[in-house]
């Protein structure tokens, strides 16, 4: 499957700011079960865009605006090839490692929002399958207990809500299950990581997405292999990965800084769709602006705002 990836977001200061520092992660990665056709970032004010992979692979543009501003706009798109993963969870019968190598050592380890607490260590004894049982049927059992005990909700949960959050209140976003599964997961000695990306599902022409988050855990004899705890499904053609990593705080789309007292407003847009056809595979990137003023000085009348047809989240993205 050929899916483009439309991602665009944009942020709003209610007053002028004097500097700002923005991180993005937002081009697919290459991986076994993707290839990446052609990637285009755009930003506004025009500046200077640098690259670079972190320690999890995964490519990371950073940019920073030294004069006036009060807006900055980010529209990124992609060309992806998808292909079918060929594991079936279900038939890794293998059990987990006794002593996982040193470089699955960090996908153990709890920190950030993934919390090692009371209420987790309790919704992993109530699970009641054994931690040698095979690895697949664990995987499977983790994912119908968090499908049967916790709803899909927006608006409840925050970019920075942890496990214990989520435990609370018994719903949340794709953020708030892939960290839960992670937790889960890794009381039971099994390495996972957290994936960052998007998942196409099919709309109306051009009606707006979202971006998306699920995990991937470690098998001895298979390596990584994908599930998707919000809709309790292994992964398929329709998942584009971008980035890895411990956590949703080791891959947010975009975080950033900025210079200044201000009242930041963050509106966010994901279109995904599929391209019929054949694709040439040639990887193609493209660094281009997006005509945005900035000021020496901090003007006498505030120039006139463009409107943005997107949809308003504050701060950080969450991912849905």
């Amino acid at each position: 499957m050929h899916l483009q990836v439309e991602h665009r977001f944009a942020f709003e200061y209610d007053t002028f700011i004097s500097e700002s520092f923005l991180e993005l992660r937002v081009q697919p990665k290459t991986t076994p079960q993707q290839a990446v056709a052609s990637f285009e970032l755009a930003v506004g004010p025009p500046t200077s865009v640098h690259r670079y992979r972190d320690w999890n692979d995964n490519l990371t543009h950073h940019f920073t605006i030294t004069k006036f501003h009060d807006r900055i706009a980010v529209a990124a798109r992609s060309l992806v090839e998808t292909r079918v993963w060929s594991v079936a969870i279900g038939s890794l019968t293998e059990r987990p490692a006794d002593a996982p190598s040193y470089v699955l050592r960090d996908f153990l380890e709890f920190g950030g929002p993934v919390e090692l607490t009371p209420a987790l260590r309790a919704a992993h004894r109530a699970i009641g399958l054994a931690p040698t049982a095979a690895i697949g049927e664990q995987v499977l059992a983790l994912g119908s207990y968090i499908h049967e005990h916790f709803e899909y909700r927006k608006n409840v949960t925050a970019y920075d809500s942890t496990t214990e959050d989520f435990l609370k209140i018994g719903g949340g976003v794709c953020q708030d299950f892939a960290h839960l599964m992670l937790g889960l997961l890794r009381l039971r000695q099994i390495p996972c990581r957290y994936v960052s990306g998007y998942l196409h599902v099919e709309r109306k022409k051009r009606e707006p997405s979202q971006s998306h988050a699920w995990v991937e855990f470690h098998a001895p004899a298979a390596g990584w292999v994908s599930y998707d705890p919000t809709h309790n499904r292994p992964v398929d053609e329709r998942y584009v990965v971008v980035g890895h990593g411990r956590h949703y705080d080791d891959v947010p789309p975009n975080k950033g800084i900025f210079r200044g007292i201000a009242q930041e407003t963050l509106k966010a847009e994901v279109v995904t769709e599929v391209v019929p056809g054949k694709v040439v595979s040639t990887l193609r990137e493209e660094i281009t602006h997006i005509d945005l003023p900035v000021f020496r000085e901090i003007p006498a009348r505030p120039p006139d705002r463009l409107v943005t047809n997107v949809a308003d989240v504050t701060t950080q993205q969450q991912q849905q």
